[in-house]
């Protein structure tokens, strides 16, 4: 560390980035850096047990199953298939006072179901692989419980052969590579956070910015305060993050606001009713988030989808319902799915538009006043005509931003249909091109 009144070291960028990388990795030094400490204490489940179906079957159904012993380490398949788990565990005495998870990492994507709901989404793809089963264990609190995960043989990306995009592979099987519970550390959680924003400020920034220096040495100070086996020093590594964080470039400069979304395909690399379940995975998760953190907001597009969630899982609909009258889940987009831009009719995109603004007034009591179409391959010039018409005046849109060829000039503008109309339109450019 540098003392005070020592002259300035200038550090080298690229070995400061990769040791502020390191401190942060899932990968390298798990056993003495920052990431290795996210969890403590551990053990495993009390029991675990199964069955496989080729069929997606309801909740209710899967109850009346024949369940059979399981273990970590066991695979399951072939592709599309479902492997529902009944996880029974006990918490440790000892563990009060903690917050406790249950960490679940399978090569499938996973729905955990607790007292006839589905609770939580898991994958390991998406980083999401830890139930929150307390958040502050009590005495008094059932130590015991019994839970349900719905595991689906597919990965977030479907199945296919050797690449995302390949051709699918039906004879694929899944492990479960974990089940057990642990003691979450959300102090280290927080931290991680701060690191993760630095550095990511630090590496994508570029060289030239001045905010991208501070960053990284903000990052670098912070690594050499914080003493990964003494979270006594946590509170001051914190409070650098707090005090850079806190610096603005003065009052003149935009204010942004983030908020939530998962692009979810109707109809991609995977079967309908897995779209259903990716729905409800999903949004079941962000239910859970705005539960816990009342400012989290997360747009939500395509009126098909909602119907399917309200059809298959009316509870976890009716808890959206419940969240969208509080304004933390937005209903976006005006349209039915998310369509293709370029080749469908005028009449088309007014079916389109038609049938996913009644959707929403009906369900919602409001219509979309946005167009949200950002995965489409072209955009027909009669589009915000279309709009107008149907009381949108405002586009998102970003697949313009995968081109190798042109680079599109303009990040918000307005556009003009053929007739005049005009959409206020916001093109993201941050999209990355598949290999």
């Amino acid at each position: 560390m540098e003392q005070p009144g020592a002259p300035l070291v200038l550090k080298n960028r690229r070995t400061t980035l990769e040791r502020v990388e390191k401190f942060i990795s899932a990968v390298y030094f798990t056993d003495c850096n920052l990431r290795g400490r996210l969890f403590g204490a551990r053990c495993p489940v009390d029991s675990l047990s199964c069955f496989l179906t080729k069929e997606r079957i309801s909740y209710e159904d899967a109850l009346k199953k024949d369940f059979q012993p399981a273990q970590v380490g066991q695979t399951f398949g072939p592709t599309w298939w479902t492997c529902w788990f009944k996880v029974q565990l006990s918490m440790p005495e000892k563990w009060c006072g903690q917050e406790v998870h249950l960490i679940w990492e399978s090569d499938g994507e996973g729905l955990v179901w607790k007292d006839d709901m589905p609770v939580q989404g898991l994958t390991k793809e998406g980083e999401k692989n830890s139930y929150i089963l307390t958040r502050h264990l009590k005495e008094g609190d059932p130590h015991s419980m019994t839970l349900y995960i719905e595991m689906a043989c597919n990965g977030l990306f479907g199945a296919g052969e050797g690449g995302m995009i390949a051709p699918v592979d039906p004879n694929k099987t899944f492990t479960l590579q974990k089940a057990e519970l642990a003691v979450y550390n959300r102090n280290v959680e927080e931290l991680l956070l701060d690191f993760e924003i630095l550095y990511d400020m630090a590496r994508l920034l570029g060289e030239d910015n001045q905010r991208s220096y501070q960053a990284l040495y903000v990052a670098n100070q912070m690594v050499n305060l914080c003493d990964v086996y003494d979270p006594g020093t946590f509170a001051a590594v914190a409070k650098l993050a707090s005090t850079f964080f806190s610096q603005k470039n003065g009052d003149s400069q935009h204010m942004i606001h983030a908020m939530g979304h998962c692009h979810i395909d109707s109809a991609w690399l995977w079967p309908y009713k897995e779209t259903i379940r990716k729905c409800a995975r999903s949004w079941v998760t962000a239910v859970q988030l705005m539960a816990s953190n009342p400012d989290f907001t997360f747009t939500c597009s395509q009126a098909q989808q909602l119907e399917w969630v309200k059809t298959h899982y009316p509870g976890l609909y009716s808890q959206i319902k419940e969240y969208v009258k509080r304004g933390q889940f937005i209903p976006v987009g005006g349209t039915w799915v998310e369509m293709d831009g370029n080749l469908p009719s005028g009449e088309s995109m007014v079916r389109q538009f038609l049938l996913g603004q009644h959707f929403f007034q009906e369900e919602f009591d409001k219509m979309c006043s946005e167009f949200w179409l950002p995965d489409t391959f072209g955009y027909s010039a009669q589009l915000p005509q279309l709009m107008n018409g149907c009381g949108i005046h405002r586009f998102l849109t970003q697949k313009l931003s995968w081109s190798l060829v042109n680079a599109f000039p303009h990040h918000t503008f307005h556009w003009s249909g053929i007739d005049g109309s005009k959409v206020l339109a916001h093109f993201p450019p941050q999209g990355i091109p598949m290999e």
